[in-house]
């Protein structure tokens, strides 16, 4: 029976994936972060920003002069290939490409079932 107040773990997950390398995937994320994450006594976990985006996110957020001058206040190096778009100019509800897609989401829910850890994927539908 699932807790009556289940613990959630929230990753952004563009963020984790590009600590780990340039080309990580979900199959990427390690054994002894998910460990950590069930030891730490969380029931789910929730990737943040799994879904496919676009190329028009991608504009929006590369064009908007604020947004840029954000991106320099906080990287002075900035460049505009390190700017992917919001999470949430969500293009397609199927797992990103650059994170593996559904293929490497399906494996990292088995990874977490494994743990007693559950998934959380959020669906928004004025995204």
């Amino acid at each position: 029976m699932p807790p009556l107040y289940p613990s959630l773990y929230e990753i952004n997950t563009r963020v984790l994936l590009g600590e780990l390398g340039p080309r990580a995937t979900l199959d990427d994320l390690p054994d002894a972060f998910l460990d950590e994450v069930a030891r730490l006594g969380f029931d789910i976990l929730w990737p943040l920003g799994v879904w496919q985006t676009g190329p028009a996110g991608r504009h929006v957020a590369r064009s908007l002069a604020d947004l840029r001058s954000e991106y320099r206040r906080a990287l002075p190096d900035v460049r505009e290939e390190d700017v992917p778009g919001s999470p949430f100019a969500v293009q397609a509800y199927t797992a990103h490409a650059d994170f593996g897609g559904d293929e490497a989401l399906a494996r990292l829910r088995e990874r977490l079932r494994r743990r007693g850890l559950r998934l959380l994927l959020d669906f928004v539908p004025n995204h």
